[in-house]
């Protein structure tokens, strides 16, 4: 049955830990269980259906008939093929399916601005469709420095192509070698001076999450948030915030 659970997380474009994350398991507990070929309790099934309703359980169990309980259904991220056990047939190519890195981060404040920054490969493929047409990627947000922006929430971006093209004012996620970070950014010349929109501050008045320059030629990518994806459980409903 294990190996029926990882070619249905591969088929879904996701890690071992995000599947994991998405059913609440505990960290390792899926991963164990393929490595080991043991199966997982009853509950961990019950779990798995209530969030993928369009697995079949008749398949995970004993691998008879398909995969999915009706190819009419697409699963989370639209995906380009339809499987089961004997056969896979692509689909035609959806409109504006962007990748997700789940393990790279962009946080805000001063004092926890270290991002992984090492990650090339996407954790899945997700469909942008209507809500983010222009979107070239997506990643994780952390950290309360940008109020718009939940922690844990799903940011949408642009890729900036031409650092002349910046927008004063508009939000943005900054990568360089040592840092990832969204920000508001003021064009300054030689640098970037880049602001949070959490205006709080110490009791001595000082701002907790105070501006700091990016000097230009220490960026490596400049994406433009387009918006943010907000679940605040597996099954429950999506926010989106442009």
């Amino acid at each position: 049955m294990t190996g029926r659970l990882e070619q249905f997380i591969k088929y879904q474009g996701l890690s071992v830990r995000s599947f994991e994350i998405s059913i609440g398991a505990s960290d390792g507990m899926i991963r164990r269980a393929i490595k080991n070929n043991t199966d997982i309790q009853s509950k961990w099934l019950s779990v798995v259906v209530e969030n993928y309703p369009n697995l079949s359980i008749d398949w995970l169990l004993t691998g008879h008939g398909s995969m999915l309980k009706s190819e009419s259904l697409p699963l989370m991220g639209e995906r380009e093929a339809i499987v089961d056990s004997e056969n896979i047939s692509e689909l035609p190519a959806k409109r504006n399916r962007i990748p997700f890195y789940d393990d790279v981060s962009t946080i805000g404040g001063l004092s926890d601005r270290v991002a992984n920054t090492d990650s090339a490969f996407p954790s899945e493929w997700i469909d942008a469709g209507d809500w983010f047409p222009e979107a070239t990627a997506a990643i994780r947000h952390y950290g309360d420095s940008m109020v718009e922006y939940p922690s844990g929430s799903i940011l949408a971006l642009k890729r900036v192509q031409d650092q002349r093209l910046i927008m004063n004012g508009r939000n943005y996620v900054i990568e360089t070698s040592e840092y990832r970070v969204t920000k508001q950014l003021q064009d300054e010349g030689d640098h970037f001076m880049a602001y949070s929109t959490n205006r709080d501050i110490y009791p001595d008045g000082h701002q907790i999450h105070a501006p700091f320059p990016v000097p230009k030629d220490a960026i490596l990518h400049i994406d433009l948030v387009l918006g943010c994806v907000i679940k605040e459980y597996s099954n429950g409903a999506i926010q989106i915030r442009k």
